[in-house]
């Protein structure tokens, strides 16, 4: 113990004095050479990887239009007046995809939209509902089948509010024909599509007709106008 206090109370010399002062000096000097290390935003703010948010948007939907090239090569040219185009559908495209494929080709607006179906999706649908916004198609109703409507009572009820929104009408009744009618704004075409597939999806082996002919327009748009202003 004697010895520590012996070391502790040692005066320094005059070269000790002059070795710290120069150890001083060197810290300060490199202190300026060295800046601090400049912090990020986040922590100057305050704002860092703990600040998110996660939403869920309603409504925002894509539509897949990749088979509406496989159908317009498949009905160009659209028929003239009294001719019929038939063909078979091998699963590249929907039913759905003829109605965007003819209105491409027509290059017009369409006065009418008539449509006969088992049931549909709401892709099917979020797209017709895009083409009556866009002014493409001007009026459009749609007969469905009794059981669509309440074995995807959500999908129906979504579409019918959205298609009414639009001053458009889909109605439900025991149907199963499939039938698309077209009727061009300021023309006399009358395209109609009668065939064995539903709007939407199904991967098998379907056929259909398209014919441009008035009378038999007139004739399917009769049936269905009847029944969708009945149900």
């Amino acid at each position: 113990m004697d010895e520590l206090d012996d070391v502790l109370n040692e005066p320094l010399a005059v070269g000790d004095l002059d070795e710290l002062a120069a150890a001083v000096e060197w810290e300060a000097e490199q202190a300026q050479k060295t800046p601090e290390k400049r912090r990020s935003a986040g922590q100057e703010t305050g704002i860092g990887h703990d600040q998110r948010l996660v939403t869920r948007t309603a409504g925002r939907r894509a539509y897949d239009l990749r088979g509406v090239p496989n159908a317009v090569r498949l009905v160009r040219p659209l028929p003239v007046p009294g001719e019929t185009v038939h063909a078979i559908m091998g699963g590249d495209f929907h039913a759905w995809d003829l109605v965007p494929a003819i209105v491409e080709l027509a290059a017009c607006p369409f006065a009418e939209l008539w449509i006969a179906t088992l049931g549909f999706n709401l892709g099917n649908n979020g797209h017709l509902c895009r083409l009556i916004d866009q002014g493409r198609i001007q009026r459009a109703t749609i007969l469905c089948s009794d059981y669509f409507a309440k074995s995807d009572l959500s999908v129906f009820t979504e579409s019918k509010a959205a298609l009414e929104a639009r001053g458009c009408r889909l109605v439900s009744s025991r149907n199963h024909a499939k039938v698309i009618l077209l009727a061009p704004a300021g023309r006399k075409d009358r395209y109609v599509v009668e065939g064995s597939a539903n709007l939407r999806s199904c991967n098998n082996l379907e056929q259909f007709a398209l014919s441009n002919d008035r009378r038999l327009f007139d004739f399917h748009r009769s049936w269905i106008h009847q029944i969708t202003n009945t149900c």
